[in-house]
Order: C-alpha cells, then structure tokens, then sequence
C-alpha cells in the first residue's frame, strides 16, 4: 500500500549486480493493485535506462515498501498551491490522478498548480495537467524557464492572487525549494 505522493526504491540486476534506485509513484491505490512510476533516462543512469530501454514485460524488479512523507492531508484544505519543477511533478501527478479518477472527482478543493520547467517540449505531463485545468479540477500556471526566467518566490504573489490562503507544497530541483 502507498498514498500518493510517496515513492519507492526500485532494485534491478543490470550485469549481474542489484542496483537500487527512487522512484515517485505516479498513481495513487488503484483497484488493480497495480503500481505506476515514471522513469526518465537519465545520460549515464544504469538504472534509469535499463528500466526504459532494456526491461522486459515480466522481468522481475525487486520493490522496497512506499516511503515518504510528501503526502495531502485528509481532509484537503479549502485551497492548494502545489509549486513543481522539472520531475518534482512526478509524485504531484499521482496526487492529481488519484483526486480525480475516481467516480466522484470533485474534491471541494480549489487547486492552483504553479509548474515550471525547461524548454516547453521537456514539460512531462503537459498534455495531462492541461486537460485538467480545461475540465476545471485545477488552475494550471505553466511557467517555462527559456521564456519566462526562473520563477523566484516573489513572482508567486503575482501568479496566486490569493497566495497567504494556501496551503503550499513544492517538489523540485534543491534551487526551487531553497
């Protein structure tokens, strides 16, 4: 079992040595008990590019149990800012799927997510978070480091109107959370 927002270590046997990575999870419980993480290859990442170039469908992967803290509380707030940058989406995402594929989506919870990014092609999950926004679960502010600069802590005021009413939670780079 996880909650979302968590993440796990991940072990696999690349040349004959176990090799032990993290992994956010990108899905909350799902009925299935099936579990979903996102892995980007990273240059040089034993790990990262065996799991997207070289895994099998039935290779077996050794799975430590969920940690983290990086969780919602129950109940949710009245209003959320989630601040993101690059794959600090990635356990925010199983956040938001995990709010809104449910039968009943609707959380009461006014939802601002603030992601910022590289260039726009290396945005993750564009098309997914704009189509929640479209549906109205969240208000998505797209921020994009060759366009606008990097977001500093000052923009946010002008970016959340409502800011001090917030709860905030941000997952990022160490430069975004300092």
């Amino acid at each position: 079992g996880h909650l979302p927002g968590q993440y796990v270590r991940v072990g696999v046997d690349v040349d004959g040595v176990r090799l032990w990575r993290t992994y956010s999870l990108t899905h909350g419980p799902r009925a299935d008990r099936c579990i979903s993480l996102t892995v980007k290859a990273i240059p040089g990442g034993v790990v990262s590019n065996h799991l997207v170039h070289d895994a099998e469908p039935g290779q077996m992967i050794q799975l430590a149990q969920a940690e983290g803290e990086f969780t919602l509380p129950q109940p949710l707030p009245s209003k959320l800012l989630l601040v993101t940058a690059g794959s600090g989406i990635t356990p925010v995402i199983g956040m938001l799927r995990n709010l809104f594929s449910r039968a009943e989506p609707t959380t009461g919870t006014d939802i601002v997510l603030v992601h910022v990014n590289a260039p726009e092609p290396a945005s993750i999950f564009a098309a997914e978070l704009r189509r929640l926004a479209e549906l109205g679960h969240i208000r998505l502010v797209e921020r994009f480091d060759d366009v606008h600069g990097t977001l500093d802590v000052a923009d946010l005021a002008d970016l959340v109107e409502d800011l001090d009413e917030r709860l905030a939670y941000a997952c990022g780079p160490a430069g975004l959370l300092d």
